[in-house]
């Protein structure tokens, strides 16, 4: 059952500092963890390195199982520090990349990936699914070495991360293997296929169930797991599924934990300190163990990645013109200054001085080696907020879908609006998005936005054709058939295990 424990009166800054220093003090842990009981699809070839570790020597202690678990947020770092900006953003219409650099930036936006591209390999997501498959399979022999609730919310955490590295690889690949038993011995080695995406995503919820019947609500964390990120992960899975109901029901769990708000002193420190109360999920970062944070850099420092487009900032001064007034997000957000460097052929290369984004470093631009330990917020308040408007927008309650979308625009500083503004539910729903991507514009949530919505291809084609275009960009790609919102695999993958087929005609 849902384990109930009262607030333990510590303020949050503390909570999440003591969270973060117990998540770096285990780091060095977390590698050798990591190494001796992760595995990854390809390497599951191999059976595991068990002389080294195994059941009867590991799997003893809270410290045990916290180390193991600890490697999954490591494994998650890696994943997005190699995938961030591709899965979550540069398909989507907030960016333009470039063509030139390391990284095929502007192939990426243009929808011509390729199955090169290191970001088509799923390894590390079946790192932390490997993790999770070990937790989920030892610790429930762990009675009586665990004081308390911490053995039920340990296997709550273990559910949890498996969900949600199912959920973003179905959102990036569509059909994905599932596999949701540890590699004990030779004898558990195979091949796997690529399951159908709706009979991986039963999984997904199934797990969320169980986390949800094991979760410890009273345990506070900002950079791991809490019933927090539960709520708000199993929130988005139901608005992706376009299960309204049960959106509804985790998004008032959420909100009934009393313990996030709209940060109101300044909407920068949302992302910029990534701790404030509108913060419920945080990745959390480390030089020392994980290199510099490229995630924020390549946002940054540099024109020769993504930038943001000009339509976004068109399309933001005219939304602060209807409203009369200045939107906050977008003063926080884009290096507005600099719109007028955009020429003609911005969207066939890159001028040196363009609008870039200072969202993690508001009114400045930050040397490479300050975002290196910048944290990513994952989950916040306000994404939340505006998932459950649209659940009551798509269960008929337009009144309540308004009031919950005005809550986030006061914060914005901008004025209320009322039902009578919109003519149906389409309407509004057209204008909830317009919200989610100017309050969560770089935090990795429009593309999905526009695929679970149904809207990808004709935004994106929109797009292709009436600014790329224009804006002499060329060589993009249309899109016309579902497998093109799914990345391709990568193919190393392929060449390893015959069973593995490519994603549609990549």
């Amino acid at each position: 059952m849902e384990t109930n424990m009262s607030n333990s009166g510590i303020s949050r800054g503390l909570t999440a500092k003591r969270s973060y220093r117990r998540f770096i003090a285990g780091l060095a842990t977390v590698v050798v963890c990591a190494f001796a009981l992760s595995s990854c699809l390809n390497d599951f070839l191999e059976p595991e390195p068990l002389n080294l570790i195994t059941h009867d020597n590991y799997w003893q202690s809270e410290a045990d199982a916290r180390a193991e678990l600890n490697a999954a947020y490591a494994h998650l770092q890696q994943t997005y520090k190699a995938g961030f900006i591709f899965w979550l953003e540069a398909r989507g219409d907030n960016f333009i990349g470039s063509s030139s650099g390391t990284y095929p930036y502007q192939a990426v936006c243009y929808n011509n990936p390729s199955s090169s591209y290191p970001c088509c390999n799923w390894n590390n997501w079946y790192k932390v699914v490997s993790i999770a498959n070990y937790g989920i399979h030892f610790i429930p022999g762990m009675t009586g070495k665990l004081a308390g609730n911490k053995q039920s919310h340990l296997l709550s955490e273990a559910y949890f991360l498996r969900a949600y590295a199912y959920f973003n690889m179905v959102r990036i690949w569509g059909d994905v293997p599932l596999i949701t038993e540890p590699t004990l011995t030779k004898s558990d080695v195979y091949k796997p296929y690529r399951t159908g995406k709706d009979t991986v995503m039963q999984q997904v919820i199934a797990d969320l169930d169980s986390a949800v019947a094991h979760v410890d609500v009273g345990v506070e964390e900002l950079y791991i797991y809490s019933a927090g990120a539960l709520y708000a992960l199993a929130t988005d899975v139901a608005m992706w599924t376009h299960d309204y109901a049960r959106a509804l029901d985790f998004s008032e769990r959420l909100i009934a934990l009393n313990r996030y708000s709209l940060e109101t002193a300044d909407f920068a420190k949302v992302c910029c300190e990534a701790n404030t109360t509108d913060n419920i999920w945080t990745m959390a970062w480390s030089y020392a163990a994980n290199g510099d944070n490229s995630i924020l850099i390549s946002y940054n420092t540099s024109a020769n990645s993504v930038i943001p487009t000009k339509r976004i900032y068109e399309k933001w001064t005219a939304w602060e013109a209807q409203a009369g007034c200045a939107d906050l997000r977008r003063l926080a957000t884009l290096d507005s200054a600099r719109v007028s460097q955009y020429g003609d052929k911005h969207c066939q290369r890159h001028p040196s001085a363009v609008v870039r984004s200072w969202k993690w470093s508001p009114g400045e631009f930050l040397v490479q080696t300050d975002y290196r330990e910048m944290p990513i917020p994952l989950y916040r308040y306000a994404d939340i907020l505006l998932l459950r408007a649209e659940a009551l927008n798509q269960t008929g309650d337009m009144a309540g879908a308004v009031e919950v979308m005005n809550q986030v625009r006061r914060r914005a500083g901008l004025p209320d609006r009322s039902v009578a503004e919109f003519a149906d539910s389409d309407a509004l729903e057209d204008a909830l998005l317009q919200e989610r991507q100017f309050e969560l514009f770089q935090e990795g949530k429009r593309w999905y936005d526009l695929v679970r919505t149904g809207k990808a291809m004709s935004v994106m084609n929109e797009h292709f054709e009436q600014y790329v275009k224009y804006y002499k960009g060329s060589g993009y790609t249309l899109f016309t058939e579902e497998w093109q919102l799914y990345w391709p695999v990568h193919r190393d993958i392929i060449n390893e295990n015959e069973n593995i087929t490519q994603t549609g005609n990549y």
